[in-house]
């Protein structure tokens, strides 16, 4: 059976997915299994802790340059080699040797292309637009390294330019989605891809009309891979995390706390509102519109059944991975 027939599944990677090696490696093991039934879209998100960097890099930088130029240089090249040493110290363990030296052009790539932005701060001064496309950085680091760890797995991994298929309005640090052309690009972007295609895009990150680099906002991964399961009519959508559901409190913290083994959609928009589920606020909704049910589980254990947020109208037979009988 062609992968064009198989029901199409998005997976959404959260940092604590992509930022370790051994779960880097799992979400390779994961998405070659998948592709034997189902044709999977993944969403990734920066390696963990990466868009807090980012941030507080900038703030150094803008602090730094209130005292001097040298300063502002200096802080430049202590946040750029911080950024290029969490990058390469995972990609150099979790890929082979090729494409680890693939992986390094592209960090080298990013990295020149960042320090162009800090230098423009401190030319300029900070603006929300700077700010938006430093934090982007995370994504754009994170994605060329999953699709070399696919690449390694034997599958044909392709990168998908979040910045050319989301559009945005200029709203920098939250910026609103533009619908109805970036489900125009979205689906004739994956019309065009090759059958045997698995497309990873970056999740966060969007551009406005004039092509000014955006974020959708904290968890704004979250709303991205909705966006895409909702527009290209997916089965499901499948988001791994480091915890193995959704809980009634911390499991971290409350001893007490159980897990759920499913949600009702009225039951997840109320725990968004309250942010318990720690989703961004327009996650759920693209899903109920098109009553695509979602499953949250853990990348550690990817195949125990998590917690499913169901709409009225949906089953759970299209997860994937699937559920127990």
């Amino acid at each position: 059976m062609s992968t064009a027939s198989r029901p199409v599944v998005v997976m959404k990677f959260g940092g604590t997915a992509t930022g370790s090696v051994g779960r880097m490696r799992t979400i390779g093991a994961v998405v070659r299994q998948a592709q034997a039934s189902v044709r999977p879209v993944l969403v990734v998100s920066a390696l963990s802790g990466v868009t807090r960097r980012l941030d507080r890099g900038l703030q150094a930088v803008v602090a730094a340059r209130e005292a001097s130029d040298t300063a502002a240089d200096g802080a430049i090249d202590t946040f750029l080699a911080d950024l290029k040493t969490r990058h390469q110290t995972q990609a150099r363990e979790v890929l082979s040797e090729a494409e680890s030296a693939s992986y390094a052009d592209t960090l080298q790539q990013q990295l020149k292309a960042l320090r162009i932005r800090l230098n423009t701060v401190v030319d300029t001064g900070f603006t929300p637009a700077l700010r938006d496309a430093v934090l982007a950085t995370g994504e754009q680091l994170s994605v060329p390294m999953v699709v070399a760890t696919l690449r390694d797995q034997g599958l044909h991994a392709q990168v998908g330019d979040a910045t050319a298929l989301i559009e945005t309005d200029a709203t920098y640090g939250e910026a609103n989605v533009h619908l109805e052309p970036s489900k125009a690009r979205i689906t004739d972007w994956f019309a065009g891809l090759p059958d045997e295609a698995v497309p990873v895009v970056a999740g966060f990150v969007g551009a406005d009309a004039n092509g000014t680099t955006t974020t959708l906002g904290f968890e704004g991964s979250d709303y991205t891979a909705s966006l895409l399961a909702s527009f290209l009519h997916a089965d499901s959508l499948t988001r791994f995390t480091d915890v193995d559901g959704i809980y009634t409190a911390d499991p971290n913290t409350d001893a007490a706390a159980q897990r759920l083994d499913r949600l009702t959609m009225e039951q997840a928009f109320a725990w968004t509102e309250s942010g318990r589920l720690g989703m961004h606020p327009k996650t759920l909704r693209p899903l109920a519109e098109r009553a695509i049910p979602m499953q949250v589980r853990s990348i550690d254990r990817p195949t125990a059944p998590g917690t499913q947020i169901v709409p009225d109208a949906a089953g759970t037979s299209a997860f994937w991975p699937p559920l127990a009988a």
